[in-house]
């Protein structure tokens, strides 16, 4: 009687007869378990990260040859790299690492004042505006951590403008300022916090802005996998600067777009078979759509979800 796993015998997974230690039909390994803990580790490692023969490959591809993973994949040589979504995974994972390592922020309302600067805060008569003088703000995009983001100081100028307010319309404008300053904190935490969800929604509708810039008679799937390799592009830049900001660099984020839409063009140009400006007007077509249909509604909808509704309704009672 053949043993299971021998020549001659039943693959355990699918029954299929066997001609040697895997199986033909499924690909399952036979050899008797229990394994060894240090090929179970071993194994667990490399399923989980690039680096092995297969993930230096992918790296260098990715880096030199920026549409060699695609064009391997969906011709059928994938197995020289590793998949597009284990990429994906991997460096959204590496990502959000290198921001807690960092500490840096994907963004954060920023209000400064010297130290010795007076402040002093009114209502303007249009009843929306305040103004803080001494104080300096902006919105950072991919920059360090600022504590306090908020001045303690602003926050108590501006309740003392609103204790001492001539009407209720100055006073409730006053203390919605403040109300807007906490709402800035809680889309700065919920970007962060959902940005790992976020991205497996946002990836599929990537995909389809592509199809009718690069194709539509394509399978959808030819552009899920170059939306995949996309943002793989995407994280692997900022988590450069992110890196570079921890160590002092305090590089804006803008001008990632360029290296971006040059390795965009360049994939998409062999990926999609087209010449070089053919891909470049198409990928800077794409980003504006992406950002204007995608990205702008998602940020539209986290800073509602951020919204104290009853503070918004009595300050437009007021």
């Amino acid at each position: 009687m053949t043993a299971v796993g021998e020549p001659g015998g039943a693959c355990a997974a699918c029954g299929v007869t066997l001609n040697g230690r895997y199986c033909h039909a499924c690909g399952q390994d036979t050899e008797a378990r229990p394994r060894p803990l240090r090929e179970m580790a071993l194994e667990a490692f490399s399923e989980t990260s690039l680096i092995d023969g297969q993930g230096v490959r992918t790296l260098v591809a990715l880096v030199t040859r920026p549409s060699r993973i695609l064009i391997a994949y969906r011709e059928g040589a994938g197995s020289l790299y590793a998949s597009p979504i284990k990429i994906f995974v991997v460096v959204t994972a590496l990502f959000l690492a290198v921001l807690n390592f960092s500490d840096v922020v994907i963004y954060q309302y920023v209000r400064h004042v010297e130290p010795g600067v007076q402040v002093t805060a009114r209502a303007d008569p249009d009843g929306y505006t305040v103004h803080v003088t001494g104080e300096s703000d902006a919105e950072l995009w991919m920059q360090r951590r600022v504590e306090p983001a908020i001045d303690p100081r602003i926050h108590e100028a501006i309740r003392r403008a609103a204790d001492g307010a001539a009407n209720e319309q100055d006073r409730q404008n006053l203390l919605y300022e403040i109300q807007s300053d906490h709402e800035q904190a809680i889309i700065s935490e919920r970007l962060a916090a959902w940005l790992p969800n976020a991205i497996w929604l946002l990836t599929p509708l990537f995909a389809l802005l592509l199809a009718p810039l690069y194709g539509r008679r394509r399978l959808f799937m030819e552009h899920l996998v170059f939306a995949l390799w996309a943002h793989v592009t995407a994280f692997t830049l900022l988590m450069l600067l992110a890196l570079a900001n921890r160590f002092g660099a305090n590089l804006p984020a803008w001008p990632l777009a360029i290296p971006y839409l040059f390795y965009f063009t360049r994939a998409a140009a062999r990926y999609y078979g087209m010449s070089m400006v053919a891909a470049a007007w198409r990928a800077v077509a794409h980003m504006a759509m992406y950002l204007v249909l995608v990205l702008i509604p998602a940020a539209i909808i986290v800073a509602i979800s951020a919204l104290d509704l009853q503070a918004l309704l009595i300050f437009l009672a007021a």
